[in-house]
């Protein structure tokens, strides 16, 4: 029935992001939560009953594959949706996420989604909304893996960090949100070893700058891509 709902919405205006407003409007009960940097929201294993709204802050969505190596699979910023996308309630999370900043979180029961759906069309299409814009976020980072180079799949990242995360200042777009080269490497499964020797060629080539610990993107950069 979702997936019926995504298909629909594809050929109507785009809507906003669901706010808490949208729920009372409703009558959908929201448990608001309040996460502070490095709290973990959820981890495998946790029930799988709710769909999180992210009101404000920065979270990410990441899996431990190998020998407990981290992989990003997502980093969302204000109004993301995330949890297991879909309105069936299943046994486990199945991934870690994690709050990078500060976050307000509104955690919804998968139920009374499922409820208000079958009556509030505005409603399921600012749903349908955000949660198709969370899977365009993980295609995108899988994409970004598809070329074997880490400097290609870096320069993927930093700039659709910049499109997502970038503060233009007249030079360029400054990451509103401080990344290590271990962030780096976990978000396109490289090391942090292999990030950090293509960061100091990018500095060295001035398609980068760090300024108090974020960083600064040169639009020169994309025209390597």
């Amino acid at each position: 029935m979702l997936r019926q709902h995504i298909e629909a919405s594809t050929t109507t205006a785009t809507p906003r992001y669901l706010d808490l407003e949208d729920f009372e409007e409703v009558g959908v009960r929201v448990a608001e939560r309040h996460f502070g940097a490095r709290d973990l929201i959820f981890a495998p294993g946790d029930p799988d009953g709710q769909l999180y709204f992210l009101l404000e802050g920065t979270v990410r969505l990441y899996t431990i594959y190998g020998q407990y190596k981290e992989a990003t699979t997502a980093l969302l910023k204000d109004r993301g949706v995330f949890g297991e996308l879909s309105l069936d309630e299943g046994a486990w999370q199945n991934f870690f996420a994690e709050a990078v900043t500060y976050a307000r979180v509104a955690a919804v029961r998968k139920s009374a989604l499922a409820e208000v759906i079958k009556r509030q069309p505005e409603f399921t299409t600012k749903l349908v909304f955000s949660i198709s814009e969370r899977l365009k976020q993980s295609e995108e980072v899988i994409e970004s893996l598809l070329d074997r180079e880490v400097s290609v799949r870096l320069t993927t990242l930093l700039l659709n960090l910049g499109e997502r995360f970038g503060e233009d200042d007249g030079s360029g777009m400054v990451l509103n949100v401080r990344l290590t080269h271990q962030d780096l490497a976990n978000m396109i499964f490289s090391t942090r070893e292999a990030v950090s020797k293509v960061m100091s060629e990018f500095q060295r080539d001035g398609l980068i700058e760090v300024r108090n610990r974020r960083i600064a993107i040169n639009p020169q950069l994309a025209k390597t891509s």
